[in-house]
């Protein structure tokens, strides 16, 4: 190939960055809908409909289980060539209806149809976890750069949605809120979900947007370095290891501050004076700091394990729930925001490598779906139980202790993981 032909081909648009591109729209459609939008609605409708807040946040408990057994199933799927289209557009239009409709509720049944059974079709689908299974098919050498910059949206979602649905209850009710959130969901998501496709192979291409001679050249630098090519587990292989098991517990430990914690900040801060915009504010600061924080972990990613970068990650986490006992007072909760935003941003760009890059990307959908009930049925109570706690201590602050602790043990468990042996390796040393 001459020069000027590799160059074509070096600046060539990789259709991997479309995949990329959807993950990050479901970020911002599916959590700013779900979870950043929702809390600032519930002191509105709590008032108007006469609910408890462990009433409004019972939905997430049915909803997350919900959804944590159909990502089972449609994680499969993200391994068969012709279903990650499918499951994504039906999704997307479901999500949509789904939001729209919550401007109709009036008894708890209508609720719970309109945010569990149709919102768990559609945020399993949507809201991003199955991208988790898909940018690391197309990502080998950029991969920590890809999903941090899908893992994004999340964060773009927290900046927009809280102070959107504040401004917009304001100026004409939660019910229209609710409509025009639901109207951007379907806008956001369903054009990109027609291009999406399941890995490079199916079109002709490989990963990074490598050409087959760059691809050759790499592997040969690799083999000279030393550098093993990844290789991808079966999902029944990866069960005898410790390591996966730890990771699983992890994982599990997370998911109460990833879902419980992120869902209750808004009336946490409202129960301690604050008003629904200054608490809209505090969570739209951290969107802004972890929109950020998705390219300062991306960089670390690219040039470290992400073993090592997740036992960091958990200390860190750990100090800034510290931090959030001592927030008393507008400003300080603002500068929580921003210090939270740039902690807990990077685990939704470290998660998702932790299952790749220590499992391949062959069976990434199978083993995420195996493993998905683990971490659905904590991240399931969460929400419910830090807010039921709330209303029986009268305070966030017990929860708040019991999430600190999860961190620490979380540190444990994957500074434990060490990296699985590949098959031949193990056959070599008897084991």
């Amino acid at each position: 190939m001459s020069s000027s032909r590799a160059g074509a081909a070096r600046r060539r648009f990789y259709y991997g960055w479309l995949i990329v591109l959807g993950y990050l729209l479901a970020g911002v459609a599916g959590s700013g809908a779900m979870l950043w939008g929702f809390q600032v609605f519930v002191t509105p409708m709590s008032d108007e409909l006469g609910w408890s807040r462990g009433t409004i946040y019972s939905v997430t408990l049915f909803r997350t289980l919900l959804v944590g057994a159909l990502i089972v199933l449609l994680a499969r799927l993200m391994d068969r060539r012709r279903w990650p289209p499918i499951v994504m557009t039906v999704s997307s239009v479901v999500l949509g209806l789904s939001v729209i409709a919550l401007s109709l509720v009036n008894a708890y049944w209508q609720y719970f149809l309109f945010s569990v059974v149709l919102g768990s079709v559609g945020f399993a689908g949507a809201g991003g976890q199955l991208y988790q299974a898909l940018v690391p098919k197309w990502f080998v050498r950029l991969r920590g750069k890809a999903i941090a910059f899908g893992s994004a949206g999340t964060a773009i979602g927290a900046f927009v949605y809280p102070t959107l649905a504040d401004i917009t209850i304001d100026a004409y009710g939660w019910r229209t809120a609710w409509v025009v959130i639901g109207v951007i969901s379907l806008a956001l998501l369903t054009p990109i979900s027609l291009l999406i496709r399941r890995s490079p192979e199916d079109l002709g291409l490989l990963p990074d947007g490598d050409s087959v001679e760059q691809a050759q050249a790499r592997r040969a630098d690799a083999a000279q370095r030393g550098i093993a090519e990844e290789h991808s587990f079966r999902p029944s292989e990866v069960l005898r290891y410790r390591t996966t098991w730890f990771i699983v517990l992890a994982t599990m430990l997370a998911a109460p501050t990833m879902i419980g914690l992120t869902s209750n900040w808004a009336v946490h801060f409202q129960s301690i004076g604050f008003t629904r915009t200054e608490a809209a504010t505090v969570v739209s600061t951290y969107g802004a700091a972890s929109l950020v924080s998705r390219l300062l972990w991306g960089y670390f990613l690219d040039r470290h394990h992400v073993r090592g970068v997740a036992v960091v990650h958990a200390g860190l986490t750990a100090c800034t729930i510290l931090f959030l006992l001592l927030v008393d007072t507008f400003a300080v909760a603002l500068a929580y925001g921003a210090v939270q935003g740039l902690v807990l941003g990077g685990y939704l760009a470290i998660q998702p490598l932790i299952w790749s890059n220590f499992f391949g990307r062959a069976y990434l959908g199978a083993i995420r779906g195996a493993f998905a009930p683990f971490q659905t049925a904590v991240a399931a109570a969460a929400p419910f139980v830090i807010a039921a706690s709330a209303d029986a201590f009268d305070s966030y602050r017990p929860a708040f202790f019991a999430l600190l602790l999860f961190w620490l043990l979380a540190l444990g468990f994957m500074y434990g993981a060490r990296p699985l042996p590949r098959p031949e390796a193990a056959k070599a040393g008897g084991g």
